[in-house]
């Protein structure tokens, strides 16, 4: 946006970060000391600190969110001096144990990075012959006088392969830029103080491969050297926040991480630094956030007296007082109903700013009852539920810079927030995209970023990099345009978003800044393989046994054709076949395929594609459910359900004569289930039949009362020929049931009569557990109990069932759950947690396991593209 905060720190941090990649493996210990920094100029942007060792190898190996940052060209330009001069034998001895220091120093249309490596011994003019003699052989040095010192010139013969180095004061210092090296040996160019290295030094973690410092007077200089237009409302809040940051890496394959402290000074003059005598709060604001969001800050105050205190301290220290006094005199007075306003609020507050450039804001409201009341004095009512301020610059008064171009805006609420925009438009709109859960907690990015960072801070600057890439684009010289746009040398067009957390420290700032990054090792990013369709896929991909040595993906088309294919993508074969797929395909013992359609017939296929001799064969109902591969009466039998009807066939694919019809109240539920040798089902009318092995009723369970059944029922094997039945009904009732009555019955709550049920093993128990979606919200229930194992909401209605799939080598299940309208797939564990790496973008219908005998464990999913992926799950 005009507010490029990302080009402040973050871009930055990506260099240092591309650097250390490169420079990782030099030494061995961290070695603290002042001597490497304070020879830095004072204008120096930031300085990394590299811990060097083995571990630190391993976990910067193959961290492409570097290569994305720095650029390709850059990082072999790096690693070719790195390994040919930092790493020649003839160097070792003298950088051995010693840290290395990265910093970044501005010059009329770039950025410098500066080297900088202790030696652990004095380097004599003796060593420098040996070292000169060794290095020559691989490039062309050079040797320039200048200040009383002798800067040494390595070059390819290219003027942009030339590094100048230098040796001073027992430090190397290497540089592409001849005046950024020149800098560090003029004395008469301020340095940074030692009060500003000491607090570097004190935060810089042993623990962890790099920390980051950050000296705040730089902040406009970077502002002015990365933006070549205004700044806007969101940069604007961070100039004269005077002080110094110290931050150290966390590691995440697919995300830059930087946690650490922020020290305040002199800011009188700071909106930001009112936050820091508060103390972080859990924010949620961002729930109410549309999804074309491009940058947010949320704000957070716990002590609002104090922070009253400090604002008017502010606002005095800016000359504002004055012409908000009449503001401030109606929210003091009493028997005004303005000064009611501040006590029915919740002092979280937030400032969105949209694709389309509008800002719209969001305050959190504690007692939406006594609002109404306040509401009624102090709006006008537009219409439509949004009303209108009478009193200029109420929540400028209150909150500060957020609201500064609010004055007399227009508000509705929602649930109980507060939304204030200057425009009546844009609140219509926003309602509009509120109705219909259009919001940025529905994006797949957006899932991630809440999985990354956490939702307690006193301040949170939010910046989506897609909605905002074209402000960030043309707000940068046209220099850095270009590398902006380098696809192909870039990746800068691959992060989903920048952020930072403020939160108050006892008058300082713990600090963390975000970059999650579209990594290729993530799932979802780079497949294995894909395979195209000419329309969307109608079934699961299913996993079968091919031969001895490979199994082969079954997955059905629009157009009814079958494809197989290979688990590593190629097309092994495909049919077309008569009719939509019901229910599950199964495999038999042969390795054939058994399996029913919608336009009324029954197939057996080998794994060729070929139908077996006697097949495919018409049936005289349409089937509901997949077919049961049973025994009956001694004999391999497949049993279909239909609406009303049991049929049942022979291997060869004919009718068994001897399988009795029998009538049934309702329409039949799912698949028929086996226990011993009989059958069992549920029906619509709340009725379990029980069938002998040739089709005859056996018995007959009806709950008592006007009870229906809208999902299959389960069975719990007891032993001795014993049996349970588990049962949900439309009344919301969970029964458990024996031969002869209901045992247990639970009610549990369901606001809907939409839903979509199973009842699957899931976290191990004896019985399995109820798995019920009900509009947006997915529920686990233990069949005796009222209360849900665990619950999770999404931001939209799920129309499809849950899918499972097995946990591992055990009979548990996680739960698939796809929603067609985000265009995500979620995967549960037995807790009721997201499985790392999920969501991720899919439709509706997908496979999690093994693709082969031994393979790693994979997801196969369909996207809008009409491709199936395959997606190797790296845990």
């Amino acid at each position: 946006m005009r507010n490029t905060i990302i080009i402040t720190v973050i871009l930055f941090i990506g260099v240092i970060a591309a650097s250390v990649y490169y420079f990782r493996d030099i030494n061995k210990e961290q070695h603290n000391t002042l001597k490497p920094l304070k020879y830095l100029p004072d204008n120096t942007f930031l300085i990394a600190s590299i811990k060097n060792d083995e571990i630190t190898d391993n976990i910067f190996k193959n961290f492409d969110l570097f290569d994305a940052l720095l650029g390709k060209q850059e990082l072999q330009l790096i690693k070719e001096y790195k390994n040919k001069i930092l790493r020649h034998e003839a160097l070792h001895d003298f950088i051995e144990n010693q840290d290395i220091y990265i910093s970044f120093h501005p010059e009329a249309d770039s950025l410098n990075t500066l080297f900088t490596i202790p030696t652990s011994t004095n380097i004599e003019e003796s060593d420098f012959a040996v070292l000169k003699n060794e290095f020559g052989q691989s490039y062309k040095l050079a040797t320039i006088d200048t200040l009383g010192e002798k800067i040494t010139t390595f070059s390819k013969g290219s003027p942009e392969t030339v590094l100048y180095t230098i040796y001073y004061q027992h430090l190397l210092f290497a540089s592409y830029s001849k005046s950024t090296l020149l800098a560090v040996i003029n004395k008469s160019i301020p340095k940074l103080s030692e009060n500003q290295i000491d607090y570097f030094i004190h935060n810089n973690s042993r623990n962890t491969p790099l920390s980051i410092y950050f000296p705040h007077q730089n902040y406009g200089a970077i502002i002015k050297h990365f933006q070549q237009r205004e700044k806007g409302v969101f940069a604007d809040q961070f100039i004269g926040l005077e002080g110094q940051s110290a931050w150290n890496i966390n590691f995440k394959q697919d995300a830059l991480m930087l946690t650490g402290e922020s020290e305040i000074k002199n800011s009188k003059h700071n909106y930001l630094a009112l936050f820091r005598n508060q103390t972080k709060k859990t924010q949620r604001l961002y729930n109410y956030f549309p999804s074309n969001t491009a940058v947010f800050m949320e704000y957070s105050v716990s002590n609002f007296p104090k922070y009253q205190a400090d604002l008017k301290q502010y606002f005095e220290a800016r000359e504002e007082y004055k012409k908000l006094e009449s503001t401030f005199q109606s929210l003091a007075d009493s028997s005004s109903s303005v000064s009611k306003l501040q006590h029915v609020l919740q002092h979280s507050f937030a400032l969105v700013e949209q694709t389309n450039q509008v800002h719209i804001g969001f305050v959190g409201v504690s007692d939406t009852s006594t609002w109404k009341e306040i509401a009624n004095r102090i709006l006008d009512d537009e219409g439509d539920n949004i009303y209108r301020f009478r009193n200029a610059n109420v929540f400028y008064a209150l909150y500060g810079e957020a609201f500064k171009y609010h004055t007399r805006p227009y508000i509705t609420r929602v649930d109980d927030v507060l939304v204030i925009a200057n425009s009546r438009n844009e609140l219509q709109n926003y309602l509009t995209n509120f109705r219909r859960k259009d919001l940025l907690t529905g994006t797949l990015g957006f899932k991630n970023f809440e999985k990354l960072q956490g939702n307690e801070a006193n301040v949170t600057l939010f910046v989506h990099n897609k909605n905002s890439l074209s402000k960030i684009l043309y707000s940068l010289p046209s220099h850095y345009q270009k590398n902006f746009k380098d696809k192909d040398n870039f990746g800068f067009q691959d992060f989903y978003s920048w952020s930072v957390q403020l939160s108050g420290n006892n008058g300082n700032f713990s600090s963390q800044i975000y970059a999650l990054y579209k990594s290729k090792n993530a799932l979802g990013s780079t497949p294995d393989w894909t395979y195209q369709f000419d329309d969307r896929a109608i079934t699961d991909p299913y996993v079968f046994e091919q031969s001895d040595t490979n199994q082969m993906i079954l997955i059905q088309e629009l157009d009814h054709t079958l494809h197989a294919i290979h688990p590593k993508g190629s097309k092994l074969w495909s049919t077309v076949i008569s009719g939509r797929i019901v229910g599950e395909m199964q495999q038999l013992a042969d390795r054939s395929i058994v399996f029913v359609t919608d336009k009324n017939r029954l197939y057996r296929i080998d794994t060729s594609g070929k139908t077996l001799k006697g097949y495919s064969t018409g049936i005289p109902n349409e089937p509901t459910a997949s077919p049961l591969l049973a025994k009956s009466m001694n004999k391999d039998v497949i049993i279909i359900p239909t609406q009303d009807e049991i049929l049942a066939y022979d291997l060869g694919g004919n009718r068994i004569a001897e399988w009795k019809f029998t009538e049934f109240d309702g329409k039949i539920l799912g698949p028929i289930q086996s226990i011993g040798k009989e059958f069992v089902f549920g029906t619509t009318y709340g009725r379990i039949y029980i069938l002998s092995e040739d089709g005859s009723l056996k018995k007959e369970i009806d709950i008592p009362g006007d009870v229906e059944f809208k999902t299959p029922i389960a069975v719990v094997d007891l032993g001795s020929s014993k049996y349970d039945f588990f049962a949900y009904g439309t009344n919301s009732t969970l029964y458990r049931i024996g031969i002869d009555k209901v045992i247990s019955e639970v009610k549990i709550d369901t606001q809907t009569e939409k839903h979509n049920g199973a009842f699957i093993n899931i976290n191990g128990s004896s019985a399995p557990e109820f798995v019920l979606i009900a509009d947006n919200q997915l529920s686990a229930y233990e069949p005796s109990a009222s209360t849900a194992i665990f619950e999770y909401h999404f931001t939209k209605n799920i129309d499809d069932k849950p899918q499972f799939f097995k946990n591992g080598t055990s009979n548990n299940h996680l739960i698939g759950v796809a929603s067609k309208a985000t265009n995500l797939l979620y995967l549960f564990g037995d807790n009721g947690a997201i499985i790392e790496g999920f969501p991720v973008e899919g439709q509706p219908l997908f496979y999690y396991g093994k693709v082969n005998y031994s393979s790693d464990t994979y997801l196969l999913c369909m996207r809008r593209d009409k491709k199936l992926y395959a997606f190797k799950h790296q845990k």
